[in-house]
Order: C-alpha cells, then sequence, then structure tokens
C-alpha cells in the first residue's frame, strides 16, 4: 500500500494544473502526500532501527527542522496579509514527512533494493512523458518560447527535468540492457529542459549532468574499471555541451541569446527583475526582521515569491526562518558532499555494489541540482519541493544500504540484505 502510494505521488507531483481540487494546483498531490506521511511515519517506526545511525540521525534532524518551519508558518497566519497563502510553506514541508520516512522505511525490507528501484524508474518514466508532451506540444504543454508543461510557470518545469536528469544518467550507466532507449530518454529530458526555455534550468541541469558524469569517471578511475569508458568520456564531454548549446540555439533561439547575453556580461531582463526583487524583499525583511511578512506572501503585485530561497525564508519568516532553512541546507550539502566522497574512497574493494554506489551518486546530483535552482528560481514552492525532498529520499535510502549491504560472491548477480544490529553479534553461532 505504501510503495503503491508513493507510486500514485510521483507521477501527480509531474502535474499539479491537472490535479487541482477548488482551484488550488497540487491538492491531489498534497492529499497523497498527507496519506503518505501517516503510513510511513507508522511504517519506519517499526523499521527504522534498521537505518544506519547517521541516516536516522540526519532523517531526523532534517524533519525536526520542517516541523519548526510548519509551526512558524502556521503563526505568521495571525499576521499575514492572506493568511490561506501561508499553507504553501506548510504544504513545501509536508513532503518530507510524507518521503523520506516512507522510503526508508521501504528500503529496509527484503525486497527493498527493488522497491526504490521501481521508484526511480516512475520519476525516470514521468520525467522522459513531460518532455515528449512538451516537446510535441500537446494538452497544456504548448509552446511559444517559454513551456510550463502542467505547471504553472516554465521555471517550475525546468527545476523538474532538471532535477530528472541525473536519475536518467545514472540508471544508463548501471544496466546492461536498454541503453539505447535510455540514451533516447536522456535526449528526449534534455529537449524537454531546452523547450521549458527556463535559462537557468537549462544551465543547471546540463552542468549537473556532467558533473555526474565526472563523478562517475572518477569513481571508475579510482577503481582502475573500464579505462577506455573514461578516456571516451573525457573526449565526448566538450563534444556533448557543445551539441547541447548548439539544440538550445536551434529549438529556442530567444533562450540561447539571453544565455549568451547573460555570459558575456551583458544584463538580461529576467536578471534586472530579479536584483529588483531581492533588493524589495530584503527591505521587506529588515523591516520585518523577527516574523517576518507571512509564509507564502507575495510581493504585493510584483511576483508571488522571492526567486531565492534564502531571501523568500528572511523575507516571510524573518531571521528565525532564514535560520532554520540555513541549518536544513547545510545539513544537506554536508550530508551530499559526505556521501559523494565515501562513494568514491571504495578503494575497489567490491564493498559496495555498482549499482547502489551509482545511484548514491546520482540522487545526490539531483539534489543539488535543486539547491542551486532555487539560488534564482522557484524558492521551495509547493508545486516543486518534492523534486527536492524524493531525491534526497532517495539519497539516504541508498546511502543506508550502501553501508549495510554486502555483496554475495556470485559477481553475476549481486544480492542485499539488511544487516540489523545484533546480526553481528550472533554470527559466530
Amino acid at each position: 500500500m505504501l510503495q503503491v502510494s508513493l507510486l500514485l505521488l510521483i507521477v501527480s507531483i509531474w502535474f499539479p494544473g491537472a490535479t487541482r481540487l477548488a482551484g488550488t494546483d497540487g491538492s491531489v498531490s498534497f492529499l497523497l502526500a498527507l496519506f503518505c506521511a501517516a503510513v510511513g511515519v507508522a511504517s519506519y517506526g517499526t523499521l527504522g532501527k534498521r537505518v544506519y545511525r547517521t541516516e536516522a540521525t540526519l532523517a531526523m534532524a532534517l524533519l525536526a527542522t520542517a516541523a519548526l518551519i510548519i509551526m512558524l508558518s502556521m503563526l505568521s497566519m495571525l499576521h499575514a496579509d492572506n493568511p490561506t497563502r501561508a499553507m504553501r510553506a506548510v504544504f513545501a514541508q509536508i513532503f518530507g514527512f510524507a518521503t523520506i520516512p516512507a522510503i526508508a522505511a521501504i528500503s529496509t525490507r527484503p525486497d527493498g533494493l527493488a522497491a526504490i528501484d521501481r521508484l526511480v524508474s516512475a520519476m525516470i518514466f514521468m520525467s522522459v512523458a513531460t518532455a515528449c508532451l512538451v516537446v510535441l506540444g500537446l494538452g497544456s504543454a504548448k509552446f511559444a518560447d517559454r513551456a510550463e508543461g502542467y505547471f504553472k510557470h516554465a521555471n517550475q518545469l525546468g527545476i523538474a527535468l532538471s532535477a530528472g536528469l541525473p536519475l536518467v544518467a545514472a540508471r544508463l550507466v548501471t544496466v546492461r540492457k536498454h541503453r539505447m532507449l535510455l540514451t533516447g530518454c536522456l535526449v528526449a529530458v534534455l529537449l524537454g529542459l531546452v523547450k521549458s526555455g527556463s535559462k537557468t534550468n537549462f544551465v543547471v541541469g546540463v552542468a549537473g549532468l556532467g558533473l555526474f558524469f565526472a563523478l562517475y569517471a572518477t569513481y571508475l578511475v579510482v577503481r582502475r574499471q573500464r579505462p577506455l569508458t573514461v578516456i571516451a568520456g573525457v573526449i565526448a564531454a566538450p563534444l556533448v555541451l557543445q551539441a547541447a548549446v548548439f539544440i538550445l540555439q536551434a529549438l529556442n533561439p530567444r533562450a540561447h541569446r539571453l544565455l549568451m547575453m547573460q555570459l558575456s556580461g551583458g544584463e538580461a531582463h529576467s536578471m534586472v527583475s530579479r536584483e529588483r526583487l531581492w533588493s524589495i524583499s530584503i527591505d521587506l525583511g529588515l523591516a520585518h526582521p523577527f516574523a517576518g511578512v507571512g509564509a507564502g506572501q507575495p510581493i504585493g503585485e510584483i511576483a508571488p515569491h522571492s526567486h531565492n530561497l534564502f531571501i523568500e525564508y528572511f523575507r516571510t519568516l524573518g531571521v528565525p526562518g532564514a535560520g532554520l532553512i540555513t541549518i536544513m541546507v547545510l545539513l544537506v550539502v554536508i550530508f551530499l558532499i559526505s556521501s559523494v566522497v565515501a562513494t568514491l574512497r571504495g578503494k575497489g574493494k567490491s564493498r559496495y555494489a555498482t549499482k547502489t554506489n551509482v545511484m548514491v551518486l546520482g540522487s545526490a546530483v539531483c539534489t543539488w541540482n535543486y539547491l542551486v535552482a532555487n539560488q534564482m528560481s522557484d524558492s521551495f514552492g509547493p508545486s516543486t519541493a518534492p523534486f527536492f525532498w524524493i531525491p534526497l529520499a532517495l539519497l539516504i535510502a541508498y546511502r543506508s544500504m550502501q553501508r549495510s549491504s554486502v555483496p554475495q560472491l556470485d559477481q553475476g548477480r549481486v544480492a542485499y540484505h539488511s544487516v540489523a544490529p545484533h546480526a553481528a553479534q550472533t554470527s559466530g553461532t
């Protein structure tokens, strides 16, 4: 039941505009998130002891921070101009409770790896399906020079697709079958990102893809595996980057022109408007340093949010809100770095299975992409928050499995099992 609910949740988050109730985007997703949160927390209570202590501590710290943000957001309704909009910040944090405990609990089951892989497959399938709809211009995904797909804004579509790219790449390098199909999926998601017209997320997506393949190449070099693949990748990297820029120029000339203007030092209208938003938002935060203007409040008639995660929380929830979101981001970034470094330093001893290692790298880059994109874009809105929490939950689950998994002697097929704390004590009996 929990796994099915998570799969339905993954499907629904790609269509927030089509899953609305009472005119509110993403309502169905939020209802599914509430259900997953209730069932996931209950399941985690019985299975969570099998999660490795470091990941369990991180999960508790993140959810405690999210709970404090929810409390501040609810309190801000007392002085906010539009109290109902405070629920936007609440919805964004609820997805953490819906995904981290649930995915962690699923990962500790005997078939945990297969179950987690199904969730990754669902994310990949939905990113490819959404990208194809955008490229073909079907339904609400019609394209002019900016396409929002089934989101409210093109930037939200860009965030979702840039978060999906590393998962597709990770699956591509870990499977032996269907590699041509997965290569086509990777190209399709990249084309969807181009069609979205979001310059920031195009750069984030392509850079994140390059980062993933660089980490994977390092992983192979450390283990002295597949040297020809590494050499081919180094040669192909600049060619692929040039091809991506050419595709952007051919399919979205406006986005290419504005991006080149920014890279050459020119001032694009979008950057000027963002700088103005940041300045206004900081002034509002300074005017209300202790409580902010209220969670989810728009910037007058100018914009619905500040287009920067930290500035948005400072403006809406004051210094306490900015402090909490900073703590959350620091915890996540430290965990990302430690997970990647630990994975790369395996030194070829086959301590971990390759598939789990590579998925750690892929989910880490997904989470990183979201954090970077939110310094210029959606400010942790409820429509895109799942694309932060789901990759982070996957990373926590894969990292915990990576620590406790034991490869079988048959190298052709790698199986996993959870090692409970007491198992080590009784292994000699």
